[in-house]
């Protein structure tokens, strides 16, 4: 696969050759309104996925739907896809409150936990078969750690015990199994039996557990060994897996973080592994005022920017060369360009600069001219440089509704609670609460936002607001709760 092209070679005359896909240019004040990306979830996104994805016959969601939402290759059903439905599924209805949202969430949930887990070993099997027998039972780290992901943001709407009990058997197993207690870092993948099949480490093993639930699941339960755990990760990311001659964070090593390269000349760098660290470096900056993760997020983000691979078309390249920054791929993909903007309003929020609300305006109006498929709804998979569709994909191993409606959510909160100073509203269902058991309803890392008012449904419930922060809940069973918060 050619991946790099000098940039200064690049012919403006193949943008003729590529259909658009500015189908709809939004004004500037729509993306910069926390209303709007709410809408797009779910309005633009989640139906499409609710109309076409849903595998009415077999249960969850078929793996491969084409730009058409017509289904293609095999019919294999892989965990950590299906709970990041979940995920989507359970946000949409913290954002809408809608029923049958809650519904399909649920019923992903128990799929999940009847198929999915290992009766005998504990753990989620890589690859199942369309009825939801194991054909693959390996434990590939990503596939564990993007199935608890959605399971936590189900639990942080439900505080389903339940769910909770096999989201901390999941993460306990990637503690004492998974996690190298010599060199640090998580394995790659094990056997069923959870012995090591490959004590390679990888990005996609090591740092995802926090970018996929560890920041959601502290948020929702306050417990500080989610705090500890996510200082572990980054700090064995910075230590081992950052190119001191570069400065990039990179992708694949061994055992004892000897750098192993894809090809022998192999220089690709992932842009988006490399914004995600950032990303990820100051969420844990704000939850513990340790300006070790901003400068080291500093170090990374200047090459970012520097070498040129968020364009002035508002797009974050995909690849740079290690060794040449003249050297970059003419493409990205939807997760990417998600990141890069969610990345901005952390970026404005930490340090008041309007440089990055800028930029995130300049990407978010790429991605709703260039991602964003008017026609038949959710996203395309990946553009060129210029926010050209390239491939239409809606689903496949790796894309689901997650990218996307992770970013609508994230973009809602941020520009309401940091930019806009306006309310938000999240809707909650809580299983079955004990009297005097805490909901914390706050999904991003900021202290100073506060519970404005909460409203119950059964209404004769009791609910009370504790110290601003939390909702002492009453007992009951599936108690509705409407929580509007604010950055005070």
């Amino acid at each position: 696969m050619k991946l790099f092209k000098k940039c200064s070679i690049i012919l403006t005359s193949l943008l003729l050759l590529l259909p658009s896909c500015a189908e709809r240019t939004p004004a500037l004040a729509e993306v910069m309104s926390g209303l709007y990306w709410k809408e797009q979830a779910l309005k633009d996104i989640m139906p499409s996925w609710t109309k076409y994805s849903q595998d009415i016959a077999s249960g969850a969601f078929h793996t491969n739907l084409d730009s058409a939402w017509s289904t293609f290759g095999n019919s294999d059903k892989y965990p950590s896809m299906i709970s990041r439905h979940l995920f989507s599924y359970s946000a949409a209805y913290l954002l809408s409150g809608n029923e049958d949202d809650l519904i399909t969430a649920a019923n992903t949930a128990k799929w999940l936990m009847e198929h999915a887990w290992d009766n005998e070993y504990g753990g989620w099997f890589d690859v199942l078969d369309k009825e939801g027998y194991p054909v693959q039972t390996t434990k590939t780290t990503f596939v564990q750690v993007y199935t608890i992901t959605g399971l936590t943001m189900y639990y942080f709407v439900t505080r389903d015990p339940v769910v909770l009990e096999y989201i901390e058997r999941s993460n306990e197993l990637l503690e004492t199994k998974v996690w190298d207690h010599t060199n640090g870092g998580y394995y790659d993948m094990m056997n069923r039996d959870w012995s090591v099949n490959s004590s390679n480490k990888s990005f996609s093993s090591v740092i995802t557990p926090v970018s996929g639930y560890l920041f959601y699941l502290y948020l929702a339960t306050r417990d500080s060994k989610y705090l500890g755990q996510i200082d572990k990760i980054m700090t064995a990311t910075m230590e081992n897996m950052v190119d001191s001659a570069s400065g990039w964070v990179l992708e694949t090593f061994d055992s004892n973080w000897k750098y192993l390269p894809g090809r022998e000349d192999e220089h690709e760098v992932n842009i988006g592994h490399n914004i995600e660290a950032v990303w990820m470096l100051l969420r844990n900056y704000l939850l513990t005022e340790d300006r070790k993760n901003f400068e080291l997020s500093r170090n990374i983000l200047d090459k970012i920017y520097s070498t040129g691979v968020y364009n002035q078309y508002g797009i974050w390249l995909s690849n740079i060369s290690r060794t040449d920054s003249a050297l970059k791929t003419s493409r990205t993909y939807w997760w990417i360009q998600a990141y890069g903007n969610m990345l901005c309003l952390y970026l404005y929020h930490i340090t008041g600069e309007n440089k990055y609300l800028d930029d995130f305006r300049k990407g978010a109006l790429a991605w709703d001219s260039g991602f964003m498929d008017r026609k038949n709804g959710d996203t395309y998979m990946s553009t060129d440089y210029a926010g050209n569709r390239l491939d239409g994909t809606k689903a496949n191993r790796f894309k689901t509704s997650y990218h996307s409606i992770e970013q609508c959510l994230l973009n809602y909160l941020c520009l309401n609670l940091w930019v806009n100073n306006e309310p938000v509203e999240l809707n909650f269902s809580i299983v079955r609460p004990e009297e005097g058991d805490l909901l914390w309803p706050v999904l991003i890392e900021d202290p100073n936002v506060r519970i404005r008012s909460i409203s119950s449904d059964p209404s004769h419930l009791t609910t009370r607001i504790n110290e601003n922060l939390s909702v002492r809940l009453p007992s009951g069973k599936n108690v509705l709760l409407k929580v509007v918060l604010d950055n005070m």
